[in-house]
């Protein structure tokens, strides 16, 4: 039978979390506030779309 390695798995594990944890200062920096208005932007476009909204529009307009 393999013999098992005890405590290897938190060692490796802090190594990650330390590495994730870390921020560069040149990434891009997106606030929380755009990302809501992102994701409520995009979700308006969706229901319009699969209710018709932008055909009827463009009947309208003669688009």
């Amino acid at each position: 039978m393999a013999k098992e390695k005890k405590g290897s798995g938190i060692q490796q594990a802090a190594g990650l979390i330390r590495y994730f944890d870390e921020e560069s200062e040149d990434a891009i920096q997106i606030s929380k506030g755009a990302v809501y208005f992102a994701c409520i932007f995009f979700s308006i476009v969706v229901y319009l779309a699969q209710h018709g909204v932008w055909t009827w529009m463009g009947n309208v307009l003669g688009l």
